[in-house]
């Protein structure tokens, strides 16, 4: 799905993921490890961040969030926000989904170089 914004200037990419946890969620883990993957990611996508902190959100039997066409769901939603800004090397720093993909398929291409050099000629 494409979208055109007219917006000028250019907003910057955002995603917004959500997440249901069945259950007891651990909140401070589940932030923790959030935290880390978009660290992990800024290492090779330095636009990349939140856009604010993890949220949570609880529902319990007496308050469930209804779910078309699944029903009735307890436990933990969590949302969490994300903006990418491009490097504007080449495009313009609001063709932040276009820098994701190229850094990505860099940084895969970089991982598989390197376990390629790391395993060959080795026996298994």
């Amino acid at each position: 799905m494409m979208i055109l914004n007219p917006a000028d200037p250019p907003i910057l990419m955002r995603n917004t993921i959500y997440c249901l946890v069945a259950g007891d969620a651990d909140q401070a883990a589940i932030e923790t490890s959030i935290n880390e993957m978009v660290a992990r990611v800024h290492d090779y996508v330095p636009g990349y961040r939140l856009k604010q902190r993890v949220q949570f959100e609880t529902f319990g039997p007496g308050d469930p969030l209804y779910i078309p066409e699944t029903g009735k769901f307890t436990g933990t939603r969590v949302t969490v926000m994300l903006e990418v800004a491009g490097a504007a090397h080449y495009l313009p720093a609001y063709a932040g989904n276009l820098d994701i993909m190229t850094s990505a398929a860099k940084a895969t291409a970089e991982h598989i170089a390197t376990h390629t050099a790391q395993t060959t000629g080795a026996t298994t």
